[in-house]
């Protein structure tokens, strides 16, 4: 080996040893600065103490317990804010620090200089008394003049009026806390020596706060909705031969539609049946007052009677239920309520034959009371005791008659605008103690009056007074030509003009 060679060997080996001095020398150096502290990224229950001594985590731990407030906040920025002589507050950190810190100290100086976490609970104390006291009164549970408490609203189907369709309002949270599960999650929060607490959080929010009992999402509403839906995409148009149309429209139903707490709809049916009538009544002729004129030409009001228009307000009331209550197809619906256009709607749309308990002559949408055939009637005007048939636009016959007993209400002959219902060459008419055949017969009403034959022996005293003392039990009685006569001059629903003169 060459002397330049042993020099080099010499010189790294005084290196090494001079290298390994100082790494032992910061070593213990290190150990010596870490004796009494904690590592070098080291936390503490969530904070930092990295590098601090034991000694002054003892000190910020005391000062910790002395300075120790909870802040609590909530919804709708709710805010309290418990201090430790508010609740006389005491943490015993004493013993369970020493423990962590003991724990600590095993370390050797490599294992300080990685990161440590440590968690320790400290025996908390309080007055649980005095925290319900404060809680019972604060504004976050009661409210005051600048923080307001709302109650949770239910998710609800409604009708939206753009739409014209069933809609569900989300639930409104509120922020309602209740007091005994408040207690306790801030009874735990101080038991853990937190400082921060937001009760909004879905972690505490579940526990503490009242909750509405239906959520838009809940399978029992979205059923609700379906059915709503069912019930009011409903277009019904009734329409009749002579013109005559009305429409029922989800504007109308949604006012008969009634969402239940068992997650239904309720039809009202009465409301629906309310609207029926008013439509009938709309169109409703039958008993109204006509302006007639009359063989002598004057013209004079009749109203009462059975002749006109009327619209069979069960068959329609069934007509509308069927038709809102039927299962409609879900394509339909789902199509109009992505796009309410006309032709969406007018799949959803049900056309009506009107159904009519009676008809007029005409349908005169101008003067509705004008109904009446005006060239083939017949007249009979009581205080005269006088029948006249018109035909053709004239007068084609007249005849003395003799009609009901007029001091007798039950047999009074009933005034109004009737009309022909059936005709009979024989009949026999009954009573509760009568019953006589007769001849050409031809009902008036349907409660028995009408022309008929009568062979009284008194036709030859016939006066324009006799119905006052012997008249009829309500028919209009004829001798048997003028019987014969009328019977074979008026026609089925010919009006019947009864009048007193």
């Amino acid at each position: 080996m060459s002397f330049l060679d042993s020099k080099v060997k010499k010189g790294i080996m005084i290196g090494v040893t001079c290298l390994v001095t100082v790494i032992v020398i910061l070593i213990a150096a290190t150990g010596i600065y870490f004796h009494n502290r904690w590592g070098l990224h080291t936390t503490l229950n969530q904070i930092d103490v990295s590098k601090m001594t034991y000694a002054e985590t003892r000190k910020m731990m005391a000062q910790y317990t002395s300075d120790y407030q909870l802040e609590i906040t909530g919804r709708d920025g709710g805010k309290l804010q418990l201090t430790r002589e508010d609740i006389e507050v005491n943490i015993a950190y004493g013993n369970a620090l020493d423990q962590i810190i003991a724990i600590d100290k095993k370390k050797n100086v490599f294992s300080k200089m990685v990161p440590h976490t440590y968690e320790q609970e400290f025996p908390v104390a309080f007055s649980k008394e005095k925290l319900i006291a404060i809680l019972k009164n604060a504004s976050i549970i009661v409210g005051d003049s600048s923080y307001a408490i709302h109650k949770p609203k239910n998710a609800y189907v409604t009708y939206n009026d753009t739409k014209k369709a069933g809609e569900i309002v989300p639930e409104e949270l509120g922020n309602q806390l209740l007091l005994e599960p408040t207690v306790a999650v801030i009874a735990d929060a101080i038991e853990h020596a937190m400082q921060k607490i937001d009760l909004s959080e879905k972690t505490y929010a579940d526990q503490v706060y009242k909750k509405p009992k239906f959520y838009s999402t809940d399978d029992v509403l979205q059923t609700q909705l379906e059915q709503f839906n069912q019930y009011v995409l409903t277009w019904i148009t009734w329409t009749s031969e002579e013109g005559i149309t009305f429409s029922l429209t989800p504007e109308e139903i949604k006012d008969w539609l009634h969402p239940t707490k068992k997650g239904k709809v309720k039809l009202d049916q009465t409301a629906l049946k309310q609207w029926i009538e008013e439509r009938c009544l709309e169109y409703k002729t039958q008993g109204k007052t006509r302006t007639f004129t009359t063989h002598d030409k004057r013209k004079i009001k009749v109203a009462g009677g059975d002749y006109g228009w009327r619209i069979n307000y069960d068959n329609t009331v069934q007509q509308a239920l069927k038709r809102i209550q039927k299962k409609k197809d879900l394509t339909a619906i789902e199509a109009y309520l992505a796009d309410p256009s006309e032709e969406n709607q007018k799949a959803l749309t049900q056309e009506v034959k009107i159904n009519f308990s009676n008809k007029g002559y005409v349908w005169n949408p101008d003067n509705p009371m004008k109904d009446w055939n005006t060239q083939n009637y017949s007249e009979v005007d009581i205080k005269n005791q006088m029948v006249y048939v018109y035909k053709d636009g004239k007068l084609a016959y007249s005849s003395i008659c003799v009609t009901g007993l007029y001091s007798d209400p039950e047999r009074r002959t009933k005034l109004g605008c009737y009309f022909i219902k059936e005709k009979k060459e024989d009949y026999v008419l009954t009573g509760a103690d009568y019953e006589t055949p007769t001849k050409y017969w031809v009902r008036i009403m349907w409660t028995g009056t009408g022309y008929h034959y009568l062979g009284r022996s008194d036709w030859s005293r016939w006066t324009p007074q006799i119905y006052l003392s012997r008249g009829s039990h309500g028919c209009v009685n004829l001798q048997l030509e003028d019987a014969k006569a009328i019977y074979n001059l008026v026609g089925y629903r010919d009006p019947v003009f009864i009048y007193e003169g």
